[in-house]
């Protein structure tokens, strides 16, 4: 399980060591962006998330909102191999999210900090979440020729209420790490 963690830790570091500080995002008040990563679902283990974003960006880029739409898996080596049951009808799992966003120097090395809820869709169960965050986007100035690309990181916590089957409800806590591209225009 700690596999899937590698991966957006190493990225994580290795972006902050290179990034620059530059400008050139603020110009552009929309971005569209492709992002994968890691969804640890609370209790069910970790599998591999992509997702959809669009931002709208105002007062310099500071702030953002952002709508969201990601897809994955809640396929549980843990319950297959030691429960041997089933909790969900499907694995599939579907999030939509609503945030808004805090980036206090966007051309700088601090995170962005996110604040929104969630729609979760975790094996044909619907949950409403809140969801706190942390993410930096960095663009990438003259890549390609263009100053319209950049990367960005998120780490997210889904929190909400979860019932398995006749047991009590649990405060749940879902964490999202994802990496990807991002487009601005």
């Amino acid at each position: 399980m700690t596999q899937y963690y590698k991966i957006p830790c190493i990225l994580l570091f290795a972006v902050l060591l290179t990034q620059s500080s530059t400008n050139a995002q603020l110009r552009y008040e929309s971005s569209l962006s492709l992002s994968a990563g890691a969804y640890a679902a609370s209790g069910f283990g970790t599998n591999q998330f992509v997702g959809l974003r669009y931002n709208y960006f105002f007062l310099g880029g500071r702030y953002f909102v952002e709508a969201s739409l990601g897809l994955g898996s809640l396929r549980s080596r843990v319950l297959e191999n030691v429960a041997k049951a089933q909790v969900f009808e499907t694995e599939r799992l579907l999030a939509y999210e609503f945030v808004g966003a805090y980036d206090y120097n966007p051309s700088g090395y601090l995170p962005y900090f996110t604040l929104g809820v969630a729609g979760i869709n975790q094996g044909g169960q619907s949950k409403f979440a809140a969801v706190l965050g942390v993410g930096k986007r960095i663009p990438l100035t003259g890549f390609l020729g263009t100053n319209q690309l950049g990367i960005r990181y998120d780490v997210r916590d889904q929190i909400f209420s979860q019932k398995i089957n006749d047991s009590d409800p649990f405060i749940s806590h879902n964490l999202v790490f994802t990496f990807g591209l991002q487009f601005y225009f």
